[in-house]
């Protein structure tokens, strides 16, 4: 009978989101409102996103409600019942609505995604001495009326002859004390205190109610509402007060509810007065299942007691044989319940056969799915999304990026924050702004609209020499060949360069450089602009960029007056800074890829390419869950300029050694999958680090990341001098300048990097004809590597040789 009639309702949603008013009351002004009453005539030549008369789209959000007491982080909690559920975490496509009472449980419980609700297992009695704790606290003061509600509830689950006077159910298989610390527990003030708080409290109970309307009101829907204990008394409250109209709920499922129990009932009559219990108007089907030995279900049938909706749409009880497969330990488990075959099977009845696959296609990123879980409702999280741009829509790109700007900036204002609190920042295929969850989500909800593809975690990424030209034949080539980089430019992605350096100045090496960890357009610095000569505030990037170009002779010390001579792989390239990482080393991906459209927009406008490289000597992890290596928001936009003929080095990274814990303590290790993002990018070059004089004899170096990424490839694809590299310093003196003061040794990849950068600089000044072409150059590259004998998963071709690329070519 439901089903005949969602054709009615269907006309009423859009992307799943709800256009009649919600109940928390959301201003018509809302800009997301307004979006949904307006999809059709503002997005016109969109895809239509209504669903069509009659028809019964997949669910869009499974919404978890869990029960009583304290609990893990919410993204655990989530991951336990997504796993118990689905056999695997589901990314967006489930909520948690949390909301344990921290002032009560001040510390989060301890626990994984691979753990069960283990409520009842303590048989040693120190979970009922944490929650006796609780009794502690101050008596809330009761009417005599609540005061005989709560003493027959309590009465009424005092079970103990029940566990093992009932000849017609099980007993629980726990020793005498671990049974009677159950019953303690279960009949003890401190466990009641959340049913008490939801009975009597109004303002507590609006909070735990509130915790499932966030997750509702933002849209995302159809939903299918899965409520466990308590939890099943807060989502029945909400649900009741929604019109078939507010929100579409396909299925509503309580597992472990106290909904028979006549005390709760009793209680809605006072919320309520007057309201009869029935199936809540916006929900299509009630499945409820009940362990037989739960004391909290004890009363499992409900159909007796709740009346159908006025569409016909009755509660299906099922407390039959079914045994929670946790029962031995917990019969109440609500990740016992989510694993019994009925709920399982009805839940993929409802939700479709795309919707349960566990590989199913996200729009917001696991790990950016499990910060919004965790935080609070008004936290704000740097996220990066990503529009569609290759789906033959006959809307131009900057067009969508328009509106999706005018829209945030209109929800930030609706939301009284300030415009720096959004940071708001514009790319060409990419948006980055601080969003809160209900504004994320939102976005999920209304994806097809506002044609986004992906919102990301804006990740943040890190940072990451007179001997060293010689060991990978730099300064013979320069020499023998003139392959001094003339004519060619790079561009350093990093803190920015301290362009004013001597280092530079023979050649006049700094082209330009832009900053851009502003939330405005990248900000271009030219020659005699205020804050060209000391951009870099950390020192890094000057670093990287000496490494790569310049030359400058200096006695070494005050004492020792004999002259050296260092310069760069490349000493005559130009190089263009760009700063991507802030003064204390951290940046994010926006910033990278505002620099990365700069790069390709400057090749665009000439015709031809103007910068011929790229150097990141930065990285940060990589969850292989969130998506597959190498095709992260910044690896596809260092993709498109591999395309357009610019070469790409990036630092492998300097996670090949931890400190590991365990059972006998710390344990040093060298750790192989650990190359980071973006260096697991195929279309680049990704460089590991060596000894700067003697990589025969001491290796790979101990800190620098190893291979295979994560989906099998071989990274680094070679190595480089990164320890102890001696290169500019950001801050230098005005006079009596030496190697000693103008100069300082760093190591890392971030040191290998620019020597490869500078190396392929120095090539392709020699052998101009492989301008333009990445794939041949790095071919040719790792060719003529130098074979050190290491691991291939940690040397990877082993360490590059100027001289043998340009006799060869």
């Amino acid at each position: 009978m439901a089903a005949e009639k969602r054709g009615s309702r269907s006309k009423k949603m859009v992307d799943g989101t709800a256009i009649s008013s919600k109940p928390s009351g959301s201003s018509s002004s809302d800009p997301f409102a307004l979006l949904s009453r307006t999809a059709i005539s503002s997005f016109a030549e969109f895809p239509s996103i209504l669903n069509k008369e009659g028809s019964s789209p997949e669910i869009g959000t499974v919404v978890y409600i869990h029960g009583i007491a304290n609990k893990p982080v919410a993204s655990v909690l989530k991951c336990q019942w997504d796993t118990a559920l689905f056999g695997a975490p589901m990314g967006d496509r489930t909520r948690m609505a949390y909301w344990v009472d921290r002032d009560r449980y001040p510390e989060p419980e301890k626990g994984s995604c691979a753990d069960k609700d283990t409520l009842l297992a303590d048989a040693s009695g120190a979970s009922v001495r944490a929650l006796m704790e609780n009794e502690q606290e101050p008596e809330i003061r009761l009417s005599a009326a609540e005061r005989k509600i709560m003493d027959a509830l309590k009465k009424r689950l005092h079970v103990e002859e029940k566990l093992s006077g009932d000849v017609g159910i099980k007993v629980l298989p726990l020793p005498e004390e671990a049974r009677l610390n159950a019953v303690r527990r279960m009949t003890s003030k401190g466990f009641l205190r959340d049913v008490q708080d939801f009975f009597f409290d109004e303002a507590k109970r609006q909070r735990m109610e509130q915790s499932l309307r966030d997750r509702l009101d933002v849209g995302g829907g159809p939903f299918i509402v899965i409520a466990h204990s308590q939890g099943s008394m807060i989502a029945y409250h909400v649900l009741r007060q929604l019109q078939q109209d507010a929100c579409d709920v396909r299925l509503f499922i309580t597992i472990g509810s106290p909904l028979g129990i006549q005390e709760v009932q009793d209680v809605f009559g006072r919320i309520d007065p007057g309201k009869p219990l029935a199936v809540p108007e916006c929900v299509d089907q009630w499945l409820n299942v009940a362990e037989r030995l739960d004391l909290v279900a004890m009363d499992a049938r409900l159909d007796n007691d709740y009346q159908p909706n006025s569409r016909g749409v009755k509660i299906k009880d099922h407390t039959g044989l079914m045994i929670n497969p946790d029962w031995t330990s917990n019969p109440h488990s609500g990740t016992g319940y989510l694993s019994i075959d009925i709920v399982r099977q009805t839940v993929r009845e409802v939700a479709g056969p795309t919707f349960s696959n566990p590989v199913g296609r996200n729009i917001l990123m696991k790990d950016l799915v499990d910060d919004i879980e965790d935080s609070h409702r008004e936290q704000r999280h740097p996220t990066l999304i990503q529009l569609v741009s290759d789906d033959g829509a006959t809307t131009p790109l900057n067009e969508v990026r328009e509106r999706l700007k005018r829209l945030i900036e209109d929800v930030l204002v609706f939301n009284q924050a300030r415009p720096e609190e959004g940071r708001v920042q514009l790319m060409q295929r990419f948006i980055s702004a601080d969003l809160t969850r209900r504004e994320i989500e939102q976005l999920r909800s209304h994806c097809s609209t506002l044609k986004i593809d992906r919102v990301w975690r804006n990740a943040v990424k890190r940072m990451l020499l007179h001997k060293s030209v010689h060991t990978i034949q730099v300064r013979p080539a320069n020499l023998g060949y003139g392959a001094c980089g003339q004519d060619i430019a790079w561009a350093v992605l990093d803190t920015g360069i301290a362009a004013g350096h001597p280092h530079f100045a023979q050649h006049k090496n700094i082209v330009a450089q832009w900053d851009c960890t502003e939330t405005d357009s990248p900000k271009q610095l030219k020659p005699g602009d205020k804050g060209f000569n000391t951009l870099d505030g950390n020192g890094h990037g000057t670093h990287v960029a000496a490494t790569i170009a310049g030359t400058l002779t200096l006695p070494r010390d005050d004492e020792d007056k004999s002259e050296i001579t260092l310069q760069g792989m490349a000493p005559e390239a130009k190089l263009y800074g760009f700063k991507v990482l802030q003064d204390n080393g951290r940046g994010e991906d926006a910033f990278i890829i505002k620099a990365l459209d700069t790069i390709a927009a400057l090749n665009e406008r000439a015709g031809k390419l103007v910068i011929h490289g790229v150097n990141l000597s930065l990285g940060g992890s990589f969850d292989p869950s969130v998506f597959g290596c190498g095709h992260t928001p910044l690896c596809q936009e260092l993709r498109r300029l591999w395309q357009q003929g610019v070469l790409v080095c990036l630092a492998a990274g300097n996670e090949g050694y931890a400190l590991l814990d365990s059972a006998s303590g710390v344990i040093p290790a060298n750790m192989d999958l650990s190359i980071g993002d973006p260096a697991n990018l195929d279309d680049a070059i990704a460089v590991g680090s060596v000894h700067k004089t003697n990589p025969h004899t001491y290796g790979v170096s101990y800190f620098s990341s190893r291979g295979p990424t994560a989906d099998g490839r071989m990274k680094p694809d070679l190595v480089a001098p990164g320890e102890n590299i001696l290169s500019a310093c950001h801050r230098w003196p005005k006079n009596k300048l030496t190697v000693r003061n103008a100069y300082v040794e760093m190591s890392g990849t971030s040191m290998a990097t620019p020597h490869v950068s500078g190396l392929l600089a120095a090539f392709l000044s020699a052998r101009r004809e492989f301008i333009g072409y990445p794939d041949r150059v790095k071919t040719l590259l790792l060719q003529h590597c130098t074979d050190l004998n290491r691991d291939p998963y940690i040397q990877g071709k082993g360490m590059p040789n100027l001289v043998k690329m340009i006799m060869n070519t």
